[in-house]
């Protein structure tokens, strides 16, 4: 009969074995369930504005409403999202009722949220501007992975045809994060990005939400470009996104403004008018912190100025094709728009045809 040293000994000696057994098969007598498995990716989507009267139905025109379109947006996101593996979907509100921004990061904070994407649509008091735009946090430590995102969102959308204004930052006068929920997100240690996915108010967008399924396409994008910032991968919809290669934005040592400064280059030069009165114009536009992304050119001096104009941001220099009339001296006067919607006058070029 063996003493009680002897079978804790003994007792030892087998539950060591058991363990080295285990870790030379790769599996594990504790967890069989986590030995394989990271824990899930937990997502919230915020569908922007939502209940009645000012503010809370968001941008209104021609019979859209903002809140019900955001929705629509969100609700195709999840969906989406909910194929791939390895992910739990929340959406901070499911009907039309008004819900605070300070509401919207707490509901993301309660469910332990490793991302907040709050959805959007635009619109501008003057209707001139067309585009999508992520907004993202200016915090050093949040500014890198919401940039990342915006960057690989920015090219879903581009994959779209949605003309791109970029990814950006806004402060407000104490020099922290200007739109609330963004701030309150990121209080709450969240990540949180505001997509516009466009301007429901221009022409040039309008292709893009005049269907009937449009506004569901913009939720798919959206989801693609969540799965590939987190690696994600769907039997479903057989795609695997684990080896995705993106590039990280560096981490800023200090907050990212905004920039408030209009372009600080805009020149223009001309040719002579052809026998049909074209004149090639020679733009060149700058803007050392931020992006030039639009033109307008004028040929009455700058009464009046054209629809804008899609300038290439890889560029400084491009040239453009405008037809004088004939009979009388026009003035030629081109205004450069960088992605904060500043502009800068150029010079006048006098064009005789």
């Amino acid at each position: 009969m063996f003493c009680y040293k002897t079978m804790k000994k003994l007792t030892a000696i087998i539950l060591l074995f058991m363990i080295s057994l285990c870790a030379y098969f790769n599996f594990s007598v504790f967890n069989t369930e986590t030995a394989y498995a990271a824990d899930p990716v937990v997502i919230v989507i915020d569908p922007g504005h939502g209940g009645v009267g000012g503010r809370n139905l968001g941008c209104q025109y021609n019979n859209l409403s903002e809140k019900v379109i955001t929705m629509e947006t969100a609700l195709a996101m999840k969906a989406e999202l909910e194929k791939y593996e390895n992910v739990v979907v929340y959406l901070t509100r499911t009907t039309d009722v008004e819900m605070s921004l300070q509401a919207r990061a707490d509901f993301a904070k309660s469910v332990n949220a490793d991302f907040m994407f709050s959805i959007h649509y635009n619109a501008s008091s003057e209707h001139k501007f067309y585009g999508s735009e992520i907004w993202v946090p200016s915090a050093k430590n949040y500014y890198n992975k919401c940039a990342t995102f915006g960057n690989i969102e920015s090219q879903e959308l581009a994959g779209l045809g949605v003309y791109q204004k970029g990814v950006k930052t806004k402060l407000n006068s104490r020099g922290t994060d200007y739109y609330g929920v963004i701030r309150c997100s990121v209080e709450n240690a969240i990540p949180c990005v505001i997509i516009e996915h466009c301007y429901i108010d221009h022409g040039s967008d309008r292709p893009f939400f005049s269907q009937t399924d449009s506004f569901s396409k913009f939720g798919v994008a959206d989801a693609t470009a969540v799965a590939k910032y987190f690696h994600l991968k769907s039997s479903t919809l057989g795609v695997d996104y684990t080896d995705y290669k993106y590039n990280t934005v560096s981490t800023s040592k200090s907050r990212v403004a905004d920039d408030t400064t209009a372009p600080n280059v805009c020149q223009i030069s001309a040719s002579a008018p052809d026998a049909a009165g074209n004149v090639t114009v020679t733009l060149t536009a700058k803007d050392d912190q931020s992006l030039v992304i639009y033109y307008a050119y004028s040929l009455d001096g700058g009464a009046t100025y054209s629809y804008l104009q899609p300038f290439d941001a890889n560029q400084q220099t491009i040239n453009f094709t405008v037809k004088v009339p004939s009979g009388k001296s026009s003035n030629i006067v081109v205004q450069a728009y960088n992605q904060y919607e500043l502009f800068t006058t150029s010079n006048v070029v006098n064009i005789n045809y």
